[in-house]
Formats: structure tokens, C-alpha cells, sequence
């Protein structure tokens, strides 16, 4: 089945070691949810191997069908720590996001008391259709600077 979108969740820590997730479907919830397959880059990184796995989690997208019965997220499985609040206590949370209308899309976002992470909006990096090679890194890298505890 092709899809008209691809949505890549990216967590970042305080030496920008990356956890990246792609999602798919929840058959329960109706949303779009981490899946259980995560990708890692550890710093130090090239642009290259950034985008690289970018693309490899972008083909993973949709590629199983969560289970809506696990109360566990996926990156409190990978990093072994109970609650997600706890779990992403020292990280960065990037939203990266494509279409086939608009093309990428990635927005940094800040860690907002009780809430959680909100999306920045008005700093989201939009890069269309056809970015040349190197872009996609430089935003996510931008977006990681941006984006607040």
C-alpha cells in the first residue's frame, strides 16, 4: 500500500545521540503512533549517515500494526526506564514529517510543564518537494538547536 505521508518522531539527547521511530497506525486509537522498531545514531555523525537513517526510518513507516493493548511506548522498551515522563526527561523531541503535496517538513518543539511537547510552529523548517542533499540534516540539526527541554 503506498502512503501519502511519512511521519519520523526524533529524540535527542544532551550530546545529541539520536533515537528515531517511525510510525504507523493505531487499528484502535485512530492516530498515528511510534512503532516498536527504533533506529539509533550515536554522535558523532555525518550528514550523510544522519539522512541515511532518516530514509531508513522513513521506509519503515506503516510497515507493522502496533499493538494498542502494550501500555509500554516504545522508547521506554529501548531505553529500559518506567514512564515515558521520566524517559524523555533529558530529551529533545523533533517532528519529522512528508508529504507528496508539501514535501518535508521538520519542527522542533519545547517541553512545556504538564503538557509535554509542544510543537513550534512558526520555527517549522520546510524544505518542499526536492531538497538538494545535505538540507534534510541541516534542518533536523537546526531543529535539535531549537528545540528546548
Amino acid at each position: 500500500m503506498e502512503y501519502l505521508y511519512r511521519y519520523v518522531t526524533i529524540y535527542a539527547d544532551l550530546n545529541n545521540n539520536l533515537i528515531i521511530f517511525p510510525t504507523g497506525n493505531s487499528p484502535t486509537r485512530g492516530t498515528t503512533v511510534d512503532l516498536d522498531i527504533p533506529v539509533q545514531l550515536f554522535n558523532p555523525y555525518t550528514d550523510e549517515e544522519l539522512e541515511k537513517v532518516i530514509f531508513q526510518a522513513m521506509d519503515l513507516c506503516f510497515s507493522i500494526i502496533p499493538d494498542d493493548n502494550d501500555k509500554v511506548t516504545p522508547i521506554e522498551k529501548l531505553l529500559k526506564i518506567k514512564g515515558y515522563a521520566k524517559t524523555v526527561k533529558e530529551r529533545r523531541f523533533i517532528s519529522f514529517f512528508w508529504n507528496v503535496d508539501e514535501g518535508y517538513r521538520i519542527t522542533p518543539t519545547k517541553k512545556e510543564s504538564r503538557q509535554g511537547y509542544c510543537s513550534m510552529v512558526d520555527k517549522a523548517i520546510r524544505l518542499g518537494l526536492n531538497p538538494r542533499e545535505g538540507e534534510i540534516a541541516k534542518a533536523i540539526r537546526e531543529a535539535m538547536k531549537l528545540s528546548t527541554l
